[in-house]
């Protein structure tokens, strides 16, 4: 990673930070460069606004939902990978995700949201390629949605701890 890439990073790192503890307005520029340790100058050199920093969140994103639907589809687990995995750590995707989720509420910020959805999007293809049935993918999608909230309000502890044990032992006595 080049010097200018690392810089980019540690920016969007920085601004991640501010909105996922303070909140969208905390995310000026002003403040994500002082966060980050750069210029304002050195911001708008990677960042010309508040808006091309949500777009580099929603590029991040787009980065590991493109991976992540790679590496599923070629797991004969993915199933079991995907829900097991779907426990919220303060992982670098999750500070993404949370940074979009905040971010994605407000009407200024439609990237947001459309790199949620494409998120999804990734996630049901690998899914629907598991589990050869789009509306099973899509109901595995949001229990997923509802164990990382679970876990993202309340830790590991929210969850009893073979909840995803006999969600996947329920999935496996369905009819396909």
């Amino acid at each position: 990673m080049s010097k200018g890439e690392r810089t980019r990073a540690r920016v969007l790192d920085a601004f991640e930070n501010l909105v996922i503890e303070h909140g969208e307005r905390a995310g000026t520029l002003a403040a994500t460069a002082q966060e980050a340790g750069v210029s304002k100058g050195g911001l708008l050199y990677h960042f010309g606004s508040k808006d091309a920093l949500v777009q580099g969140l929603a590029e991040r994103l787009e980065v590991f939902g493109a991976a992540e639907e790679e590496r599923l589809s070629a797991l004969p687990d993915a199933l079991e990978v995907f829900l097991r995995e779907s426990v919220a750590a303060n992982q670098p995707f999750d500070r993404t995700y949370l940074a979009l989720l905040k971010l994605g509420q407000l009407d200024e910020h439609e990237v947001a949201r459309e790199a949620l959805l494409r998120l999804d999007d990734h996630f049901l293809a690998a899914l629907t390629e598991t589990l050869g049935d789009p509306d099973l993918a899509l109901l595995v999608l949001r229990v997923s949605d509802g164990i990382y909230v679970r876990t993202a309000l309340g830790g590991s502890d929210a969850l009893p701890a073979d909840s995803v044990d006999r969600i996947l032992a329920l999935l496996a006595s369905l009819p396909r």
